[in-house]
């Protein structure tokens, strides 16, 4: 009897969760947010809510930008830039040093800088900040870059 009763909450749910057309986005992220997207009411949020934290897959949807999450411009660029820099230390520490290049372009491109011209006058003046030893890594470049840049 009691299978039977849990098996009808658990099917009266399901409908429930399936009734209505839109609902606010306030369930967060995740498998939950894809599986009940369009629906409407209080029990499908609900449905939505906990099919996210059974889950856990929130904090795969951020970094991956899936599952209806957005990929954090920062994390995105921090990738492209360990990636580029990591592969043209020399090209990029030449063209810092000299204030224009297809290596600073290219890093600007990366970070969505507007004003490239300021960018490029700032990675120049900052060129001892930037490549603070001979011995530097591509990871430090990058997070020197990123530091002079969110400051």
């Amino acid at each position: 009897m009691k299978k039977l009763l849990v098996s009808s909450l658990f099917l009266a749910s399901a409908l429930a969760c399936s009734a209505g057309t839109t609902k606010d986005d306030n369930v967060g992220i995740g498998l939950g947010t894809i599986i009940f997207e369009g629906h409407d009411g209080l029990v499908s949020q609900v449905c939505a809510a906990t099919t996210n934290g059974l889950f856990g897959n929130q904090t795969f949807a951020i970094s991956s930008g899936t599952l209806g999450a957005d990929k954090p411009d920062e994390l995105w660029a921090k990738e492209q830039m360990n990636e580029f820099i990591k592969g043209n230390m020399d090209n990029v520490a030449l063209a810092i040093a000299m204030g224009e290049g297809e290596s600073v372009d290219t890093i600007a491109e990366i970070l969505n800088v507007s004003d490239k011209e300021a960018f490029k006058t700032n990675m120049q003046e900052n060129f001892n900040k930037i490549y603070t030893t001979d011995a530097i890594t591509h990871a430090e470049v990058v997070s020197n870059i990123m530091s002079l840049t969110n400051s």
